[in-house]
């Protein structure tokens, strides 16, 4: 069972690293001044939220990691 932890923990780990590489990943558009709000199409708010949502699966991948180290830590003092 421990084993499969590790492998587990491993796996969600080199997802939540090729997420964080995603994320930070090419150039940012230009940023261009709006009056009222930015519209949902505006380059540099898309990328952005893309940014945001790949930081926020690799965190997501990066906890449920350490939930299985922690869980395999708990099994081998057993």
């Amino acid at each position: 069972m421990e084993k499969w932890f590790d492998i587990a923990a491993a796996l969600l780990l080199i997802f939540s690293a090729i997420f964080w590489f995603l994320s930070a990943y090419g150039k940012l558009p230009p940023i261009v001044t709006y009056w009222d709000q930015t519209p949902e199409a505006d380059p540099f708010y898309k990328a952005v939220k893309f940014s945001a949502v790949m930081n926020r699966w690799a965190a997501g991948c990066s906890g449920v990691s350490a939930l299985f180290m922690a869980a395999r830590l708990c099994i081998g003092k057993l």
